[in-house]
Formats: C-alpha cells, structure tokens, sequence
C-alpha cells in the first residue's frame, strides 16, 4: 500500500539576527532633534550683569568684545587676559580689519579702575570707537 503523505520542505533559517536599520533611524531622528533644540548662549564663560541705560543702541560696527568681571578680571574670547594684553589683542586685530570697533561688556559691579585701565589700553592701541554693553531699561524707547 502505497500512502500519500505530504512532504514539507525543511527550511534553513540560519541564525536569528536583530537589525540595527530601526535603531539607527531612532538614534539619528534623537540627534536631529537635540541639535534643532539647544540654545546657545551669547556669552558662556563669564556671567555678567550690564549696567541699564535708557539711551542704548546697538552696535553696527564689526567689533572686539572684552568683558570685565565683577572681581575685577578681563576676558577675549572667554579667556581671561591681564591689562598688558589688550593693546597686543587689538593691533592684531587692526592689522586684519583696520576699521574694527571695541565693546566692552563690565559687570555692574565692576570697579572703574579697571574699566578706566582698559579703556586706556583700548585708546593706546589706536581705536577710535569704543561702546560699553548695557541693558535697556524696562519700558525704555517705547
């Protein structure tokens, strides 16, 4: 007697393996989005708080920006520098854009010695205009 069986073919499947195609989309939609998402500060190394003024205007000139702390240090850059720097830092400058501004950013709390000592050094090295950042006062100018 001869029986009909039905045969299934056996099939090889090898190793069962994980695709990395989803985790990689996953991981770079998650980098996209931190990247849309973070705020990059104006000024990272040196927290300052800028004296208010009624009068301020923005400046339109390319410019160097020193920032003066309130213990009394100087930074370019968010690298801190002594006095005897600046004049070095802004013939540098000149040399590469003969037309450059200075701002300096001082803490309010900041001693005018050492405002006076950069400005100094600032006009030593030839500039003509220098600006002083300040907060505009609340409700000022509207």
């Amino acid at each position: 007697m001869a029986t009909n069986r039905l045969q299934m073919p056996k099939l090889s499947t090898g190793k069962p393996e994980i695709s990395m195609a989803p985790l990689i989309d996953v991981v770079f939609l998650l980098l996209i989005f931190f990247v849309v998402t973070t705020v990059f500060p104006e000024n990272r190394g040196f927290v300052i708080e800028k004296p208010e003024s009624s009068m301020s205007e923005q400046l339109a000139l390319k410019k160097i920006t020193f920032t003066l702390t309130k213990d009394g240090g100087i930074a370019f850059e968010d690298k801190a520098i002594s006095v005897s720097d600046i004049e070095r830092l802004i013939k540098e400058s000149l040399r590469a854009n003969p037309d450059i501004a200075v701002l300096i950013q001082a803490d309010k709390r900041a001693t005018t010695d050492i405002l006076i000592k950069t400005m100094d050094a600032i006009k030593a090295a030839g500039i003509k205009r220098v600006g002083i950042a300040t907060q505009k006062l609340n409700g000022a100018g509207q």
